[in-house]
């Protein structure tokens, strides 16, 4: 059985219209090769990941360096280095008044974080959603 027959038959896809006919087997950089060596320019650059090129050297060295003190810790639980010092730098090159940053892993986080802060700016506390 190759690569599609089993996302066919293992991989739930029926979110997406159509797969493109393109079974990756390695990236560099913006580009995706295929199991014939054909190139492509990946321009997903992945779905929920960061884009940061594949392979990128520098994000690999410290990846590693990060994963050999802890992977990952709650944000919202505990205090970390790392995130501090990301919400700094990010607090300094925002413009206007953005001082606070919310770390989250996923769009519902993201809108949650969002409607938290907006009960929490405007002193409302009624929501009507679609």
């Amino acid at each position: 059985m190759d690569i599609k027959q089993k996302f066919e038959k293992y991989v739930n896809i029926y979110s997406v219209k159509k797969m493109e006919n393109v079974v990756v087997s390695k990236a560099e950089g913006a580009y995706i090769y295929d199991i014939y060596g054909k190139e492509y320019i990946d321009c997903f650059a992945g779905i929920a990941v960061t884009n940061s090129g594949h392979r990128n050297q520098k994000v690999i060295e410290a990846t590693k360096k990060q994963m050999d003190k802890f992977i990952h810790c709650c944000t919202y639980v505990y205090y970390s280095e790392p995130q501090a010092l990301l919400a700094e730098k990010l607090a300094t090159i925002t413009p206007g008044r953005m001082e606070k940053t919310f770390f989250s892993n996923s769009g519902a986080e993201a809108i949650e974080g969002a409607l938290r802060v907006a009960k929490q700016f405007t002193k409302n506390y009624e929501i009507i959603s679609l």
